[in-house]
Order: C-alpha cells, then sequence, then structure tokens
C-alpha cells in the first residue's frame, strides 16, 4: 500500500515537472529535434524514476523506470531506423535523378548524333549528285567534242574525196583532149600526104 502511494505521489511529481516540456512537444511539429527532445524528456524521467526507486527502495518504480528506459531505447533505435530510411530514400532518389539525368544526357546525344548524321547524309547526296552532274557535263562535252571532231574529219574526208574526184575528172579530159589532138593530128597528118599524093598524082 505504501509502494502504490509512493509510485503515485512520484508519477505525479513527475507529469507536474515534464509539464511545460509535454506542453512544448505537443506544439511543435514532428521532426527530429522534437522527437529527439522528447527522448531527452523520457530518458530523464526513467531516469528520476529509478533514482526515487532506490532511494525509496521501491520495485513498482523501478519496474516503470525499467519500462520507461526500454521504451525510450526502442524509441532511439526507432529513430535511428527511420533515419536510415531516410537517408536511403534520399540515396534511391540522387541515384534516380542521376540516371534520369544521365539518360536525358544520352538522349540528348543520341539525338544529336542521328542529326550530324542526317547532315552527314544529306552532304554526302549533295556531293554525289555534284560529282554525277559534274560526270554528266564532262561525258556530254566529251561526246560534243568527239562529235565535233568526227564532223570534222567526215567533212574533211569528203573535201578531199571530192578534190580526188575532181582530179580524177581533170586528168580523164586532159587525156580526152590529148585523144582529140591525136586524132585530129592524125586526120591533119592523113590529108596532107593525100595532098601531097594528089599533086605527084597531076604532075
Amino acid at each position: 500500500m505504501t509502494q502504490t502511494i509512493q509510485s503515485k505521489a512520484v508519477d505525479g511529481a513527475l507529469r507536474i515537472a515534464r509539464l511545460p516540456a509535454d506542453t512544448i512537444l505537443g506544439l511543435a511539429p514532428e521532426g527530429r529535434a522534437s522527437a529527439s527532445l522528447g527522448l531527452v524528456v523520457d530518458r530523464a524521467d526513467a531516469a528520476v524514476r529509478g533514482a526515487a526507486a532506490s532511494i525509496l527502495n521501491n520495485p513498482d518504480l523501478r519496474a516503470d523506470a525499467g519500462r520507461r528506459e526500454t521504451a525510450a531505447d526502442e524509441r532511439v533505435r526507432a529513430l535511428r531506423l527511420r533515419a536510415d530510411a531516410e537517408a536511403k530514400t534520399k540515396e534511391a532518389e540522387a541515384r534516380a535523378e542521376k540516371k534520369k539525368a544521365e539518360a536525358a544526357e544520352r538522349k540528348q546525344q543520341a539525338a544529336a548524333e542521328a542529326k550530324r548524321k542526317r547532315e552527314q547524309a544529306k552532304k554526302g547526296e549533295k556531293q554525289r549528285k555534284a560529282r554525277a552532274a559534274k560526270t554528266a557535263e564532262s561525258r556530254k562535252k566529251s561526246a560534243q567534242t568527239k562529235a565535233q571532231a568526227t564532223k570534222e574529219k567526215t567533212a574533211k574526208q569528203a573535201k578531199e574525196d571530192r578534190l580526188g574526184e575532181l582530179e580524177t575528172k581533170a586528168e580523164a579530159l586532159e587525156v580526152k583532149e590529148a585523144a582529140v589532138r591525136a586524132a585530129d593530128e592524125s586526120r591533119r597528118i592523113k590529108d596532107a600526104a593525100q595532098t601531097t599524093k594528089a599533086k605527084r598524082k597531076a604532075d
């Protein structure tokens, strides 16, 4: 009975003593700072109860102090686990952001590479068309040059053939004229001979 009264008296006194701290904790937003302050208050509460239990030799107070100390330890462990979880979450978020940034950079690089290849292909096609046009123009000029040369050669050959034909005709004409002259000379000689013969007969 006495120990129960003692326990209630100590409990009441501690409740009054920690009332300002509990009020502040009740008004403060939840966070690591408020949780740490709450742990300090709880550990102080457990320590005072333990000390009172030793002084009063009260096992109920000692058991209550032990429970409160254990609860404080569990809260410390919970806070540590929560901090670890938050750290891991932040680390995971940082990794995710890094991967996202790397993916965006790879995408940008791929787009730039694709654009470079398109421009290179376009440039290559333009150069190929330019070379093809140049080759076609060169072939056209070569064909025109050959055609002109062939035309000039044909004209020269035709002129030479015509000249040869005229020379052949001239030679034939000269031969014909020579034959006519020879025939005329032959007739003249024959006529002269006949005249001479007639004169002789007359004499």
